[in-house]
C-alpha cells in the first residue's frame, strides 16, 4: 500500500493508469486505502485531544469518530456529485478521489500536536494538484475549476460539520446519559 500511495503522490501524471487498474471497483479503493489512511487524523487527534485540558475521553472519542466518518462520507458524496457533473463513471471518480485524498490524510499526521494542525492544509493544497492530474488522465481538465470548487466546499463542510457535531451540547447530553 505504501508504494501505491508514494507513487501517486510523487508521480501522479505517470502513475494514474496503473493506479486506476489495481482494482475494478471504487468501493474496493475506499475500503483498501480510504478506510485505512483516513484513520491517521482521527486516531492522532484522539490522543492529542486527550492530553489537552478541557477535553474528556468522550469528547476526544466523539470528535475522532465524527471526523473519520465525515472523511469517508466526503469521498462518497464527492464521487456521486462529480460523476454526475462530469458524466464519468462513479466508480472511476471514487478511485480518483480516494487518490486525491492521500495527501490530505497523510498530512493529518500533524494532528498529534494540535497547535500545528494548520499545517495539515499543505495536504489540502497538494490534493488540488493530484485532482488536476487525475482530471487530465480522464480528459476532464477543462472542468478543473468547478471540480476543485466542489472539492473545497466539501472539505470545508466536512471540517465544519465535524466540529459542530463533536462540540454539540446535545451530543454531550446524550452521551452523558450513557455514563
Amino acid at each position: 500500500m505504501i508504494k501505491v500511495v508514494l507513487k501517486l503522490l510523487f508521480k501522479p501524471g505517470e502513475y494514474w493508469e496503473e493506479y486506476l487498474s489495481l482494482e475494478n471497483s471504487g468501493w474496493k479503493y475506499l475500503i483498501k486505502y480510504g478506510l485505512t489512511l483516513a484513520l491517521i487524523g482521527p486516531v492522532l487527534s484522539f490522543f492529542s485531544l486527550k492530553l489537552q485540558e478541557g477535553y474528556s475521553d468522550i469528547d476526544a472519542l466523539v470528535y475522532s469518530v465524527t471526523t473519520y466518518f465525515m472523511d469517508i462520507a466526503t469521498v462518497i458524496v464527492f464521487s456521486f456529485i462529480t460523476s454526475r457533473f462530469l458524466k464519468v463513471d462513479f466508480s472511476l471518480l471514487m478511485k480518483i478521489y480516494v487518490g486525491v485524498n492521500f495527501p490530505i490524510w497523510l498530512s493529518d499526521i500533524v494532528d498529534i500536536y494540535q497547535p500545528l494542525r494548520f499545517l495539515s492544509n499543505i495536504g489540502l493544497l497538494y490534493s488540488f494538484y493530484i485532482l488536476w492530474s487525475g482530471l487530465g488522465f480522464i480528459k476532464q481538465k477543462d472542468k478543473f475549476i468547478w471540480t476543485a470548487l466542489i472539492h473545497l466546499v466539501l472539505y470545508v463542510s466536512n471540517a465544519t460539520i465535524s466540529e459542530l457535531i463533536a462540540t454539540s451540547p446535545l451530543v454531550k447530553k446524550v452521551l452523558q446519559n450513557f455514563n
